[in-house]
């Protein structure tokens, strides 16, 4: 586990009228689950993609676990993003989908094996190891996309709105299912929806954002709202 930490961040694209993000500070402490509320364009998920090392920030600093990773890399920051397409193999089984990355990495068999089975019975995917993406329906492809972060371990889970692409009559059960992944894994996790729906009542905090700026944080009031 690790914090996540931004000071003053500010995130300016060329040509934008104002700023992504405008002098944002936020600290999330190891295990927190922090759920991140804002309309379209509040910067949501330039916040995520900062973490995550997918955006430099105009100024400011960006930390993990105590250390500055402004400069550092995406793929050495120990921080995975959840997008809300999928982004799935099609040529690939659902187990092969999870452990693509962890054979890249030289991870060995038995283990690869061994987590993705343990992701596998998390996000309810036991039984559909050795289906393709095609066999699979939409909420059930975003349980692999999370199941792959999941195996990788990271220090830090970033998701972007898996929820909005889940049909209405399952947003309840992934709902519940991603509650419980961030509880067994106790991973500090942030999570960036325009509507918190169900996982507001499960998170530590909740935040909101809006034109790029830090409006409020239940962490100031004590109260979580659903």
């Amino acid at each position: 586990m690790a914090s996540v930490t931004l000071e003053n961040i500010t995130v300016r694209y060329p040509g934008a009228p104002v700023p992504a993000l405008d002098g944002l500070d936020l600290h999330a402490v190891d295990g927190q689950f922090v759920v991140i509320v804002g309309p379209p364009r509040a910067g949501k998920s330039t916040l995520l993609r900062l973490v995550a090392g997918q955006e430099d920030p105009t100024s400011g600093r960006v930390l993990i676990g105590g250390i500055d990773v402004t400069a550092v890399p995406a793929q050495n920051r120990d921080a995975v993003l959840v997008f809300q397409n999928y982004a799935l193999y099609p040529h690939m089984s659902v187990r092969d989908n999870m452990s693509f990355a962890l054979r890249v990495a030289g991870v060995p068999d038995s283990e690869r094996e061994e987590r993705v089975l343990a992701a596998a019975r998390l996000l309810d995917l036991a039984d559909r190891l050795d289906l393709g993406p095609d066999q699979l329906t939409g909420a059930q492809r975003q349980q692999v996309a999370l199941a792959r972060a999941v195996v990788r371990r990271p220090a830090v889970l970033l998701m972007d709105d898996p929820l909005a692409t889940v049909p209405a009559e399952l947003k309840d059960h992934t709902a519940d299912l991603i509650r419980s992944l961030v509880r067994n894994l106790q991973v500090t996790t942030l999570h960036a929806t325009a509507d918190p729906g169900p996982l507001a009542s499960a998170a530590d905090r909740v935040l909101r954002l809006d034109g790029g700026r830090l409006m409020e944080d239940t962490a100031d009031t004590g109260v979580v709202s659903s």
